[in-house]
């Protein structure tokens, strides 16, 4: 064990080149963490300078200067101070003799930000050899079908079949709800399996699949670490994946609704297109977040795509877009702006299918159903029906407090949104006094 009393760089950090479009060059660290994961963090390539002038007998401040004299004015020392401090000892890319080099690093990322509970349930021994046989389905063939057949199939259902057959949620019983969730789930596990083939077309191994709790969601989640040393164009053919296989099962949704006539099928078309729309969705670290970020090369988009409202307001408010300057390149800021506008339009029309037939399809008739049903047990009835009865009003209940819940998180955030505009008016003003 080193016995310097002074921080030296991390024995067991490992680094590769990092595919983006910053600036600077980019490089990504891997640090090993108490969990079995290593931690990973994209930072430019020149911190790794610095860290390397940390031998374990300089003490920061000399281990900076020694990193200024060969980059004179292009640094502040508190800055490089605040660096140290606040970021490259925290992530365990530096560390104390006293600290563990196998388990120091800590994501600077809040729990929020990802899962809160996180368990495997497919091991590598299962996903791998599955993935790598449906490989094939990722190449450029493939891909062009599948993009033909997902806008095919979804101008059908919702332009002619969605309007012909005048669907609403009260045509769902108790049992076609819980076929409806099952076919949700077998839904989730093609997307998953879809994230796996294309890492594992790329020659990503070691993948697991397994469930975890995100914000308020449980969700899927599939481990391609592997994926980062990929060039980024490839990251995002693992990135979208996983909607891609997801689509194919709603092909197989279609087909079955065309050849049973069955509505659940239909219905289970929408659903899994809403829980898509909800991966695309740009304000979430999910799918869609790492489409972009990825395609782009725009490392810690949450931060950049922040950075860029907040300048756009200052603008539109009077003041300066250059008070709020991010490192992106042109050709980045038009993306995320072009990504930012139709993903918040994409799910204002998911958020008009919820209202149109969740909302109003279920609302408008609920009264009377539970009267109905109400009636019904006054005259009497066996234990069974009774039961039957209540399972119909509670997943109607339980679709409309979703719904309601939405509704709210989306006032939350609206009133978010206008006390940060508001804080931006303020600065503006007292800049321009």
């Amino acid at each position: 064990m080193n016995t310097c009393a002074h921080p030296f760089a991390n024995p067991l950090l490992e680094t590769s080149e990092f595919d983006s479009d910053a600036k600077e060059p980019m490089v990504l660290c891997a640090v090993p963490s108490k969990d079995d994961e290593p931690v990973r963090f994209a930072v430019p390539a020149v911190y790794l300078d610095l860290v390397r002038e940390f031998d374990g007998n300089r003490t920061i401040g000399e281990a900076i200067d020694a990193f200024l004299e060969h980059r004179p004015g292009r640094y502040q020392k508190e800055w490089l101070e605040r660096l140290v401090e606040s970021s490259l000892l925290p992530k365990g890319i530096l560390i104390y003799a006293h600290q563990d080099p196998g388990g120091v690093a800590v994501s600077s990322q809040p729990k929020r930000a990802f899962l809160f509970i996180k368990l495997p349930i497919i091991k590598p021994n299962v996903v791998d050899p599955i993935a790598r046989r449906l490989g094939f389905m990722f190449r450029r063939e493939a891909l062009i079908a599948g993009l033909i057949l997902f806008v095919a199939s979804h101008a059908y259902v919702y332009g002619v079949l969605i309007r012909e057959a005048h669907v609403s949620f009260n045509e769902l019983n108790t049992l076609a709800v819980i076929a409806l969730m099952w076919l949700s789930t077998a839904g989730t596990i093609f997307h998953e399996f879809g994230h796996a083939s294309a890492a594992a077309h790329y020659g990503c191994r070691k993948m697991t699949i397994g469930w975890g709790l995100y914000l308020i969601y449980t969700v899927l989640w599939t481990n391609v670490s592997d994926a980062w040393k990929l060039p980024r164009r490839q990251r995002a053919v693992v990135d979208i994946g996983g909607v891609y296989f997801e689509s194919i099962f709603l092909l197989i949704m279609l087909g079955l609704y065309l050849y049973t006539g069955q509505v659940v099928f239909l219905f289970s078309f929408v659903f899994i297109d809403m829980s898509i729309a909800k991966t695309f969705n740009p304000f979430l670290r999910m799918d869609g977040y790492w489409l972009m970020s990825d395609l782009f090369g725009i490392v810690n988009l949450r931060t950049q795509q922040a950075v860029w409202l907040r300048g756009i307001a200052a603008r539109a408010l009077g003041g300066r877009s250059e008070d709020y300057k991010n490192n992106l390149t042109p050709k980045a800021q038009r993306a995320l702006g072009i990504y930012t506008v139709l993903g918040a339009g994409f799910m204002a029309f998911i958020l008009v299918m919820i209202f149109k037939f969740v909302i109003l399809g279920i609302l408008l008739e609920y009264p009377a159903l539970v009267i109905g049903y109400w009636n019904t047990w006054q005259s009497g009835t066996t234990v069974f029906a009774f039961l039957l009865d209540l399972s119909e009003i509670g997943w109607r209940a339980m679709m409309l407090f979703g719904a309601g819940f939405m509704i709210v998180n989306l006032v939350k955030t609206s009133i978010r949104v206008i006390a940060r505009l508001r804080a931006i008016r303020l600065e503006v003003r007292q800049h321009n006094a």
